[in-house]
């Protein structure tokens, strides 16, 4: 079975259609069409069915996809052993939003210099997800709030930055006592942010809550509120027009989520080094 013709499949699933994967894959989309022919006809089943536009993939084909991705990961490990550094092939690492904002441009910059032969993709979403994709393997690694809860064994996470929690506030504000623009309660970091607000203030008046930290910023920037949010360092772009106080022992801690069986990894540690 030729690798490729499994990359090419994969490429089709997480993208979703035929023109956008073979735009990915460097290949014509008839050439893509081609390859998932051969593949259907050496594994004997359909791995694809067209909804609409879209493509998605076959009963079969869910039930083969976590073994093609680890068929594909040995094949990098393989080819990283020859070339005895483990900087090759393909790399997709999650990220929340603050993190990616935080994060990509010297992330890419360092793999560039350092890791030139590995493709990177950069995946949004947040922490709860972002866990679950790593756990089925749609991922390799993932930046995320700290989770609550006790990980698995065959995962880990390593700390790369604690953020002070504080409140937000339009500067020159004439409202003595403004609304509080809520960090969604069921995001990790929300909750971290809830319960600093509580311990602080009993009743507070909730005008909205989600989980958009940048677009809360950028309400409380504009007047609309105040708001409980870690203070991340792309903070000041979105709220230049605001001051932001930390509380003393309220913070939020973002780390790198991989495999523990990564945790020697040359990449993992090249992409940690670039976070921190």
């Amino acid at each position: 079975m030729d690798t490729r013709f499994v990359a090419s499949l994969l490429a089709i699933v997480e993208e979703g259609s035929f023109a956008a994967a073979a735009r990915r894959v460097g290949v014509t989309a008839s050439a893509l069409s081609q390859r998932i022919t051969t593949l259907e006809t050496d594994l004997g089943v359909a791995l694809l069915r067209r909804e609409g536009r879209m493509v998605r993939p076959t009963h079969a084909c869910r039930n083969l996809l976590p073994r093609l991705r680890e068929m594909l990961r040995i094949e990098q490990d393989l080819r990283a052993d020859v070339r005895g550094q483990g900087l090759v092939g393909s790399c997709r690492i999650g990220a929340i939003s603050t993190a990616l904002g935080d994060c990509a441009a010297p992330l890419l910059r360092h793999l560039r210099e350092q890791a030139p032969d590995v493709e990177l993709r950069l995946i949004p979403g947040t922490s709860p997800g972002l866990l679950a994709a790593l756990e089925a393997e749609d991922i390799d690694m993932a930046v995320v709030v700290e989770p609550p809860v006790n990980l698995p064994k065959a995962l880990r996470f390593d700390l790369l930055t604690e953020e002070p929690i504080g409140l937000l506030r339009p500067r020159h504000s004439e409202i003595a006592r403004l609304p509080y623009l809520v960090y969604s309660r069921e995001a990790w970091g929300g909750s971290l942010c809830w319960s600093a607000l509580t311990d602080r203030v009993e009743d507070p008046q909730v005008l909205v809550e989600m989980d958009a930290l940048e677009t809360i910023a950028q309400m409380v920037e504009g007047g609309v509120g105040q708001a409980v949010l870690p203070g991340w360092r792309g903070l000041s772009r979105h709220a230049p027009g605001a001051d932001f106080t930390p509380w003393s022992g309220a913070r939020r801690r973002i780390g790198l989520l991989h495999r523990q069986r990564d945790a020697d990894s040359p990449l993992v540690a090249l992409v940690r080094a670039a976070l921190r």
